[in-house]
C-alpha cells in the first residue's frame, strides 16, 4: 500500500529543506483506516529518497503514540538513517525493530548507518508516522517518492555507478589535496616516511619488548631517544607527556591525585604519570593503519577492483565455500581471499547477499607504496604525527602492535581483550545481562583475564570497561520495567521479588497499597510479562527505579572487581557512556578511578562539571569530534563546522574550555583516520579524521592541536586563560 508524503502524491517530489527542514506525515491512524489495517500485518515500511545536492542526507522515521505530537513530546521510537548524494536509494524499515531491542539496524543495500532511539512500541499504539529531514544549510534539496507498506522485506536493486576511486577517495568531488592517482599517492607516502624521525627507522621504539610479536634487535640509543624525550617540541613535558611544572609522588604507575587549595579546600584533580608528573590525557582514538570500507551494502558504487572481489566472494559464499566466521571490527586479524590482504569477508545472514565484506583502501595504499615494509613505514609516519601534535595518549581501539612499539602512553578497551563484556544467555534488555545470574559472575572472570598480558605495562594508563552500552541510549530508561516486560525466565526477576518481599516485610497487601495494585502474591508480579508497568501502576515507579539502580550497580561492580583482582595497578576509566540519560547510570561509580563520558558538545565543560560535582571524582572524555565538508567526504559527523580552519578552532575551544573544570583529566579525539566515503562497517562516512585515506594530515588541525597542547597544562592550572573563540558551526550531517 502506498503512503504519500504529501496529499495527492503519485510520483517523486522535490523539496528544499535548507532553512526549515521537512516534516511529512505518511501515516495517520485516525484519517487512514485502510493503512491502519495494512499496518497490522505489514513486514516493512519502504522509504525511497535521493539527495539532490553534493552531500549525504539524514532522514528520520518517527513513530508517535496518541497525543505525543500535540503535547510536543518526543516520539516513542525513531529511526535516523543516511543515504549518499546523487543516487536514488530504497530504504526498508523492518517492523520487527519496533520491539526496541535494536539500536543499530543491519545494513541494507544502498543505505548508510541507521540508529534507532527510544523504547518499544506496539503496532496498535502507533498513532502517526512522520518522515523528516532536519534543517540543513543553503542549497539542500531532497527528492522523495511515496512510501509503501510491504508484506515482505523487499529485494533491492540499484543501478551501478562508481562513486569511489582506487585510492578510496570520493569520485564525484574535487578538493585541495585530492590525490590524482596511484603514482602520486605512492610518492606522497614515501615523502612522509622519509621525513619521519630517521632514528625510528633503525629499530623498534618501545617501552619494552612486544610480548606477542617477534622482535627485532633494539638499538639502545634508539630506545633512549624514543623513550626519554619523544616530545621534543614540548620542552616542559616529561617523557610520558606529563607536565614538569607540577610534580607529585612517583609510584611507577599512572594514578589520580587531587590537589589541596591554599585555603585547605579540595582542589583540582590530576592524573599523575609513573615519574610523578602532572598529566592530562590528550588522546586520539582508533590509531590504526587505514579504515575498512564495508562493501556488500555499497556494491553498486564500488571501484572495479573492489567490486570484482565482492562478486567473487558472493559466488563463493553461495557455493558454500570459505569465509571467516569472526566479526569484522577493524582490530582482529581476519582471513582473506583472492590474493589481496586488504580485503576480508565472512558469511553473514544479515549481510547483503549473505556476506559481510570489507576493503581497507588505506592499507592498500600503504602496501602499494612500501610492499612488505608497509607496516614499518606506517608506524614511523604515525608516531611522528602523534608526537609532533602533542598527543600523549593512544586512545581506544588502536593497533596493539603500535601501542607496544610507540613509547607513548595508552588506554585499552577491556571489552575487546578477551571475548567481550560479560554477558548471559538471556538478556534483560538489549545488551543488559541477567546480572544476578551466577552466569554473569562467571563470565566476568573470563572477561577480566584479558588484562593479564597488560598488567605490568608502565605506559598503560588504564582501561575502559566498555563503550556506550546499547541499553543506556534510552532516555528515562527504567531497566527494571524493561525486565518485567521481558517474557524470559530471568534470575534478576526472582531477585526482584525477594527484594520486594524484604522491602514490604513479606506483606503483599502493603505492596498493593503502595502500588494501587491487587496482586495475590509477590510471585504474581513476575508470573507474566508486564508491559510498561509504571504506566499501568504509577505507584510502582519508585520501587522500579530503586531496583534499576541496584541492577546497574551490579552490572558495573561484578566485572570491575574481577578486573581489579587481575590488575590492581592500572586505572579503571569507566564505561564511556554516550550521555547520562538518567541519574541511575552513575550507580557503581565508586568502582571507577575516573568517570568517563563521550561528549559531542561545543565543549565538554558543562558535562564534566555536572558529573564531577555529582560524584566528586575526575572525569575523562572518551570521544569528541568536528567535521567539515571541504575536503572530500559528504557528511560531517556529530558536530559540524564550516571549514578545516574551523575544525582547528573547534578543537582548541573544546579542549581548553573543558580544562577549566577541576574535574577534567583528559579528552580523546575520535578519530585518527577519516572514515570511508562509502561508510565503515555500520555506515558512518564522516570527515572527522586527522589524516585522509592517503595519510595526508590536515594542517589546520595539526597546528591547532600543537597550540592547544602547549597551553593546556597552564590553562588547567589557572595560569593562563583558555582559548575562547567560538567555532563557526553548521547543522551537521550525521546518523
Amino acid at each position: 500500500m502506498r503512503l504519500p508524503c504529501v496529499p495527492g502524491q503519485s510520483g517523486p517530489i522535490d523539496l528544499d529543506y535548507s532553512t526549515d527542514g521537512v516534516d511529512l506525515t505518511v501515516f495517520e491512524r485516525d484519517t487512514m483506516p485502510e493503512a491502519a489495517v495494512a499496518l497490522e500485518s505489514a513486514a516493512a515500511l519502504l522509504v525511497r529518497a535521493q539527495s539532490l545536492d553534493s552531500y549525504s542526507v539524514c532522514l528520520q522515521l518517527a513513530f508517535y503514540e496518541a497525543g505525543q505530537r500535540e503535547r510536543g513530546e518526543d516520539p516513542t521510537l525513531r529511526a535516523v538513517f543516511g543515504i549518499l548524494p546523487g543516487v536514488e536509494v530504497p530504504v526498508p524499515f523492518d517492523f520487527t525493530w519496533l520491539d526496541g531491542q535494536t539500536l543499530f539496524a543491519p545494513r541494507t543495500l544502498g543505505r548508510l548507518k541507521m540508529t534507532l532511539f527510544g523504547k518499544r512500541i506496539r503496532r496498535a499504539d502507533i498513532a502517526s508516522i512522520v518522515l523528516s529531514a532536519t534543517p540543513g544549510f543553503p542549497g539542500r534539496r531532497l527528492r522523495l517518492w511515496p512510501c509503501e507498506l510491504l508484506d515482505d522485506m523487499p529485494q533491492i536493486d540499484i543501478p551501478a555507478k562508481p562513486l569511489i576511486d582506487e585510492l578510496g577517495q570520493w569520485l564525484p568531488g574535487e578538493w585541495p589535496g585530492k590525490v590524482p592517482g596511484r603514482a602520486a599517492c605512492t610518492a606522497r607516502l614515501n615523502t612522509m616516511a622519509d621525513s619521519a624521525d630517521p632514528d625510528e627507522k633503525r629499530g623498534e621504539i618501545a617501552n619494552g619488548p612486544d610480548l606477542h610479536e617477534s622482535t627485532h634487535e633494539i638499538n639502545d640509543d634508539v630506545v633512549r631517544h624514543a623513550v626519554d624525550h619523544p616530545y621534543a617540541a614540548f620542552p616542559v613535558w616529561d617523557r610520558f607527556g606529563g607536565w614538569t611544572g607540577r610534580r607529585f609522588e612517583a609510584t611507577g604507575w599512572f594514578r589520580v591525585e587531587r590537589e589541596t587549595n591554599p585555603d585547605g579546600a579540595p582542589g583540582r584533580f590530576w592524573l599523575v604519570d609513573p615519574e610523578g608528573g602532572a598529566f592530562l590525557s590528550t588522546g586520539v582514538d582508533c590509531v590504526g593503519a587505514g579504515i575498512q570500507t564495508r562493501l556488500d551494502p555499497m556494491r553498486p558504487w564500488l571501484d572495479a577492483h573492489a567490486a570484482g572481489l565482492l562478486d567473487r566472494t558472493i559466488a563463493k559464499s553461495e557455493s558454500g565455500d570459505g569465509g571467516n566466521t569472526d566479526a569484522i571490527d577493524g582490530t582482529d586479524d581476519i582471513a582473506t581471499d583472492f590474493g589481496d590482504p586488504s580485503f576480508s569477508w565472512r558469511h553473514d545472514p544479515a549481510g547483503c547477499n549473505g556476506v559481510n565484506a570489507s576493503y581497507d583502501y588505506g592499507q592498500a595504499n600503504l602496501r602499494a607504496a612500501f610492499g612488505d615494509d608497509w607496516y614499518e613505514a606506517w608506524t614511523r609516519i604515525t608516531r611522528n604525527h602523534l608526537t609532533d601534535w602533542g598527543v600523549n595518549t593512544i586512545g581506544n581501539w588502536s593497533d596493539r602492535r603500535f601501542i607496544r612499539r610507540a613509547g607513548i602512553p595508552y588506554v585499552l578497551p577491556a571489552d575487546e581483550l578477551n571475548g567481550g563484556f560479560p554477558k548471559t544467555e538471556l538478556m534483560l534488555f538489549r545488551d543488559f545481562p541477567d546480572v544476578f545470574s551466577p552466569e554473569y559472575a562467571r563470565d566476568a572472570e573470563r572477561y577480566a583475564q584479558g588484562l593479564l598480558p597488560w598488567k605490568d605495562e608502565t605506559n598503560l594508563i588504564g582501561y575502559f570497561m566498555r563503550n556506550e552500552p546499547n541499553w543506556a541510549f534510552v532516555y528515562d530508561l527504567n531497566i527494571a520495567e524493561e525486565m518485567l516486560a521481558n517474557p524470559a525466565d530471568l534470575v534478576s526477576k526472582r531477585r526482584f521479588v525477594e527484594w520486594l518481599k524484604a522491602r514490604y516485610n513479606g506483606e503483599v497487601d502493603a505492596l498493593n497499597a503502595a502500588w494501587a495494585a491487587s496482586f495475590a502474591s509477590f510471585d504474581a508480579i513476575i508470573a507474566e510479562p508486564r508491559f510498561r508497568l509504571a504506566t499501568a501502576l504509577p505507584g510502582s515507579l519508585d520501587d522500579l527505579r530503586a531496583f534499576s539502580t541496584l541492577l546497574i550497580d551490579r552490572y558495573v561492580r561484578v566485572p570491575a572487581e574481577a578486573l581489579r583482582r587481575v590488575d590492581p595497578h592500572h586505572l579503571n576509566l569507566g564505561m564511556r557512556y554516550a550521555y547520562i540519560t538518567d541519574r541511575s547510570l552513575l550507580a557503581g561509580a565508586d568502582c571507577y578511578d575516573v568517570f568517563s563520558i563521550n561528549s559531542y558538545q561545543r565543549t565538554a565543560y558543562d558535562q564534566v562539571e555536572q558529573v564531577g560535582r555529582m560524584l566528586d571524582m575526575p572525569v575523562m572524555v572518551g570521544e569528541f569530534h568536528h567535521g567539515a565538508l571541504d575536503r572530500g567526504l559528504t557528511a560531517h559527523g556529530i558536530r559540524g563546522v564550516t571549514t578545516q580552519t574551523e575544525r582547528g578552532v573547534a578543537y582548541r575551544y573544546y579542549v581548553e574550555q573543558a580544562a577549566r573544570s577541576p574535574y577534567f583529566v583528559g579528552a580523546h579525539y575520535f578519530q585518527y583516520n577519516d572514515q570511508s566515503p562509502l561508510g565503515r562497517f555500520d555506515g558512518e562516512n564522516y570527515q572527522i579524521g586527522l589524516v585522509d585515506v592517503c595519510m595526508q594530515k590536515y594542517p589546520e588541525m595539526a597546528e591547532a592541536m600543537r597550540a592547544c597542547h602547549r597551553s593546556l597544562y597552564e590553562v588547567a592550572a589557572g595560569e593562563r586563560g583558555a582559548f575562547d573563540r567560538i567555532p563557526e558551526e553548521i547543522n551537521p550531517i550525521h546518523y
